[in-house]
Order: C-alpha cells, then structure tokens, then sequence
C-alpha cells in the first residue's frame, strides 16, 4: 500500500475517534409508502449478478483473465490468499481503515476470484464473509452508529457477496441476508443521511464531499442488491436512494475536478462511480452519462507531472494512489482511447495506483484500443477550479506548469451554498492559493507548494500576503489545520475568480482575480485588486504579471520558493529555484523598489516542515506592478524589462538569445479581462472580452 492511501485511511481513522461514543439506533420499524414509486429496470427484476454486471458479462471477464488481463489477474490473485474474514469481533467496528480493508479491498477480491476461478475455497471464504456481516447486529459502531465510513464500506461488499454469489446460497440464508442488506441501507440512510443519529454533522449537507460518496456506494449496492419485485419493503428506500443520487449528479462539477485535491478525487471518486453505475444499470437513470465522469478521466491525465509519476499538488495533496482503477471505466465509457493509453502507461509506472485489482474486470474495457496519451492536447482549464495545466510534453524531461485562481470549493459547491441560503460545506483540505502557480523541469517541480498541510496558510505557496498575512474567508483566519467556507451570509464566489482564459497553442494566457481573497483585518487594509496574468510561452518563456492594489498603504509581499532559492544578480532581482539537479533561473522587475530576502518556507506536509527556501520581496506602498520571467526551457540569458510611461499603462519586453518580445499591459477594468497585448514571434496576440471564461 503506497503513502498516499495510508495517509487518506489514517483520516479516516481520526474520525471514527473523534465519534467513538456509543450512538443509538433510532431507525423506524418500517417505512411508509414512497410518493412516487421507483422499481428496477424489467432486465435485472429477478436477477443476479446485476449490480455491475450480468451474468452473461462472466465469460467475457474469464477470458480477459487469462489473457490479456493475465498480469492483472496475477496481482488480484496474491492479494485473494490474503484475504479471509476476521475471526471474533472485528476491528471495523470501530475502525474506517479495516473497515475499507474487509469491504472494499478483501469480499470483493474473493467474491471477483470465485467468478472468474470457479475455486471453492473461495466460495467458502466469501461465504464466511457473508456469515460474518450476517451474525453482527452492527458493522460500525459509536456516534455514527451503522451510518460511517467504516460500515458504508462494509456495506459494499456485502452488497457485492450478495450479488455474485447469488446463485451458490441456501434459499433460507439468502432470505435472511437480503433482509439484512436492507436494514443496513435503512439505517444507514435514516441515521446518516437524515442524521437522526445526530453525530458529527459534517457531510451531509455537502453534495461533493468524498465521505458522502463512501456512504452513497454502500447505501446504493445493499439497497439495489436487495431490491425484490415481490415485495414492497423496499420500496421507500429505491425511491430515497434515487432522490440522493439525482440531488449528488446534480452538484457535480461538469469540469470532472475535485476542489479537495486530485488524491482525493481518487478516494471518492471510486466510491461515487459504484453507486452511479448500479443505479444507471439498475434503475434505468444516466447517471454515469453526467459530463463529470468524462471529463474526470481527462482531470486524471492531465493533473499527472510529465513523467506520470506524480501531480500536480493543490490542496491536500498526497500522491496518486490508490485506487485509479474507475478511471479506466470513465474512459471506456466515453471511448477516450487516448486517455485509457495514458492510464495503462500510469498504472505500469506507479505500484500501487491501481492496485485493487477486482475493479479491473469490472472497469477496464480491453477493446479500447489504438490510443496513444502523446496525442493528448498538452493544455487544458478547469473553470470549476479556476486551474490552467501546460505542458510541452507528457514525459519526464518535459517543462510543465499550473496556475489557480478559484474560491474555496470551487464554483459549482459556491453555487450550492449560495442557493441553499449560505449553509455549511466542507472546503476543510482546500488551501488558500488563489493566484498561485507551479513550474515544471528537469524533472522535478522546482516552483513549490505545500503537500496535506496542518497550517493552511497563503504562506505556503506562491502568492502574495500583505502585512505577513494572506487569504482568508470571511469571518476565518489563516493558519489552520482545515479551511473552513465563510460565516454568515456571504457569497465566497468573490474570493477569487478567473477573468480571462485564451488557448492560442504555442500562448496560453491565463488571468486570475483573488483581491476577495484579502480583507481588511484590524492589522492590514483590504486588497482591492490582486490581478495576475500568468503567460505561458512555450519554449520560450513564463511570464507573471501582478497588478496589486490596496485601500491604504501596506506591506506587500511577492513569494516564491523552491528545495533552494539562490541568488545570482541581487542588483537586477536574478534567482534560480533549485531542486535536486533542477533549477529554473527567473528575474523579477518592479515599478517600486523592493527589498529582497531568503527564509525558511513555511509548506509543510501533515505539519513537518518540507524544507522549502522562500523568496520574499517586499514594499510598503498602497499599489504596486511586479512582471516575472522564467526560463524552464533552459536558454540562458533570458531577462525582463518593465516600463511604465503613463500611470495606468506598462509595457514589458522580454529577451532571449534570439528574440525580443513586447507585451502593452493596461490596467484591467473590474470583472473584465486586461486588454492585454503581445508581440511575440512578430505576430500579435490579445486579449479580449471574449476570453473571458462563462460564469457557469
């Protein structure tokens, strides 16, 4: 199991201690009649397996396993001689982490090993599985009684035991664990979802949050894989379950992205994809047909590093793993040949991304052929983050970067909050980093950040701050260990916003506003503009402009960092950023003299300083314009000149070794993009009105 996972479970872990005390079952006896009735789809009424897939699909799966799946299979048959059902009482009773490891990882590898083996010894531990999860009168324990992480997991692959191994039980036990499948979902709903548990409170009233996709896949599966036509004691719970499914697809963002890091769009989005695909297949609804699983499979390749070994980081970020594998299904789904290209070659060069081998014969269409991941568009935007990913190439000797500019959560959850009258949402492992950027080269990112930081600090990245502090929501301060969304009525769209978005191949523009990011504070004024144009140059140059301007005079600062930040022309503002045998040269020119120094970053991961130098360059002044040049290609000599001739226009040339390019920067008017204007390569590039990105 690879770092990232067991720091996502160690997570997990802490919130079952946080709600370790007793709750109580105060679920219903039964459930009323539903107001309107859902059933399953005619083809899978009387049938199973139906969740994932149909019995006629087993064959298919069979073959894939002894060909060209063979290696896959490999790995999932090792991890089989691992698994057996826990003897005693179980530790995911009061522990997420085992619970995850028994009902995500462990029944369904068995259950997946006896479809595709036939091997009995498999039927009986999956049995033992069964009798097991039977026998319990809970599967979780404490304040989130039957209604957590822990059994949400467990309740999966019961689900899943249930449906695969249908065929092979006893009519009386089959009878008995069905209606256990039942009760499950039930409480998990009426306890949880409702929260008539009344424990912790902190994801039910957030659509994106990935807790809430854990307890939607558990709540799914026992619910579809106990559904029977012959009887109506499940009928209230078919029609809850598609009113929480259509209120979750509703909220998704149509971008694929997800404002709590890539890492954990991996740890939800394997859970969510479970639900949305049993109830697309058994409900008859399209879910899985929401432009959010398209477009997360594109999110997937295109966050990756060149060299597909790492991402790039935002948020709580902690690494790749683990659990890629419903990826490949997003582009089966959509036939995205190129981007199954890339995940195949992801899976080959990172252990343990990929490695829950049952999701393989379940999620990985072998007919998607003919892709190639080089083909890939090497940039893309991700308006719901405000996010921009360039590259020059998909392999690790490429130049890549990121820029962000969004509010906490993202548009699509400010959009939520704000229709639902400011309520509470979970923007706990967003950090504040609008305007913020990463570079790319050498194969290593040499412009840095934080990893899953316990101090979420505008400190931590490359950004600004101003008096010493940086971004805030309205009513929280900076520095700790989760962001929390604004207090009162507040709209947190105004926090930071992208203004311009133009992809005009080789130039690649960018623009961010994060001023709403800034409020006053009894030790600082207010930032009324904090406009950064962030140019990507390819094989030439980056290029970032800052327009900053505050109600009243106050302490700027401009901060980059990196394992090493060396000075090589103090005079002229000259740096490197270093990082093992990386490095990047830049130059930073300003319409104010500014005072330079090198200090220990304060980024840190899970609260250990990453040993980061920072660059900060200061002024007191109430208005400031700051023009940076990066040299990531490497050519040596590149430089920067900025000049001011009016009050409210500058004009910035750039040199290299063989060219000399001029950009006309104006001031921006609010909400409108800079009109902008480059000569780079003799031709003239602009931006204009309709470069502004669509608010929705």
């Amino acid at each position: 199991m690879n770092h990232s996972t067991v720091c996502l479970l160690g997570l997990l872990a802490l919130f079952i201690s946080c709600a370790s005390f007793a709750g109580e079952d105060v679920t219903p006896a039964s459930d009323p009649a539903p107001e309107s009735k859902v059933d399953l789809v005619p083809e899978w009424r009387d049938k199973h397996p139906r969740l994932l897939f149909g019995k006629e699909d087993i064959p298919r799966m069979q073959a894939f396993a002894k060909g060209e799946g063979a290696a896959r299979f490999a790995e999932l048959e090792k991890y089989f001689k691992s698994c057996r059902a826990p003897e005693g009482t179980p530790d995911f009773l009061k522990d997420a982490t085992d619970g995850q490891r028994h009902g995500l990882w462990k029944a369904p590898t068995v259950g997946m090993y006896y479809l595709l083996t036939g091997d009995k010894k498999a039927l009986a531990t999956g049995l033992d599985y069964m009798k097991l999860f039977l026998r319990l009168d809970h599967w979780e324990l404490g304040a989130e009684l039957d209604s957590g992480m822990s059994s949400a997991n467990v309740a999966i692959g019961a689900a899943l035991l249930y449906d695969w191994l249908y065929d092979e039980l006893e009519p009386e036990f089959r009878a008995q664990y069905r209606d256990k499948l039942l009760l499950m979902a039930r409480r998990q709903y009426h306890l949880g979802h409702l929260n008539k548990a009344k424990s912790i409170g902190y994801w039910q009233g957030d659509p994106q949050n990935n807790h809430r996709w854990h307890r939607d896949a558990g709540l799914a599966l026992c619910t579809l894989a106990a559904a029977d036509a012959e009887k109506t004691d499940d009928d209230w719970m078919l029609a809850k379950l598609k009113e929480e499914l259509d209120y979750v697809a509703k909220y998704l963002p149509e971008d694929g992205t997800c404002h709590e890091s890539s890492s954990y769009m991996i740890f939800g989005g394997a859970h969510l994809t479970l639900a949305m695909q049993a109830a697309s297949r058994c409900l008859g609804a399209d879910y899985i047909k929401n432009p959010f699983f398209k477009n997360q499979a594109l999110f997937r390749m295109h966050v990756l590093l060149p060299g597909l070994t790492d991402s790039f980081h935002y948020g709580d970020a902690g690494g790749i793993g683990a659990y890629n594998n419903y990826v490949y299904y997003c582009a089966a789904q959509n036939g995205l040949k190129d981007i199954q290209a890339g995940l195949m070659e992801t899976d080959k060069r990172n252990e343990g991304a990929f490695w829950v081998r049952w999701f393989d014969f379940v999620w990985f269409d072998p007919e998607l052929k003919g892709g190639s991941y080089a083909q890939l568009h090497t940039t893309a935007f991700w308006p719901d983050l405000g996010m921009t990913h360039m590259r020059d190439g998909w392999e690790k000797d490429n130049v890549g970067a990121m820029f962000k500019c969004g509010p906490f959560g993202g548009i699509r959850l400010n959009e939520y909050r704000n229709e639902h009258n400011f309520k509470y949402v979970n923007v706990a492992h967003d950090d504040p980093d609008a305007n913020s950027f990463l570079i790319y080269t050498g194969g290593e990112l040499v412009a840095e950040t934080s990893r899953y930081s316990k101090h979420k600090r505008s400190a931590n990245h490359n950004t600004i701050l101003v008096n010493g502090t940086g971004q805030m929501a309205e009513g929280r301060p900076e520095g700790g260990g989760w962001s929390q969304p604004a207090t009162g009525q507040v709209d947190m769209l105004k926090m930071a916003q992208v203004t311009a978005f133009k992809d005009a191949g080789d130039l690649v523009i960018t623009e961010g506003e994060a001023a709403g990011s800034y409020l006053a504070t009894k030790d600082r004024p207010k930032l009324e503009r904090f406009r950064r144009t962030f140019i990507w140059a390819k094989g030439r140059y980056l290029l970032v402009l800052d327009d900053i301007r505050a109600a009243e005079e106050a302490e700027l600062t401009w901060l980059m960092q990196s394992q090493a930040v060396t000075e090589r022309d103090a005079g002229t503002h000259v740096y490197a950023l270093e990082k093992k045998a990386a490095s990047c040269e830049f130059q930073v020119a300003a319409d104010k003299p500014l005072i330079a120094k090198v200090v220990e970053s304060t980024a840190d991961g899970r609260g250990k300083p990453l040993g980061w130098k920072q660059l900060q360059l200061s002024v007191k002044t109430q208005q400031i314009r700051i023009a940076s040049v990066f040299d990531p290609w490497k050519l040596g000599g590149v430089r920067i000149a900025l000049a001011t001739p009016s009050g409210e226009a500058a004009n910035v040339t750039v040199k290299g070794p063989d060219f000399e390019d001029v950009w006309t920067w104006p001031s921006a008017a609010p909400g409108a993009p800079t009109a902008l204007v480059g000569k780079v390569k003799g031709a003239t590039i602009a931006l204009e009105p309709q470069d502004a990105p669509p608010t929705k």
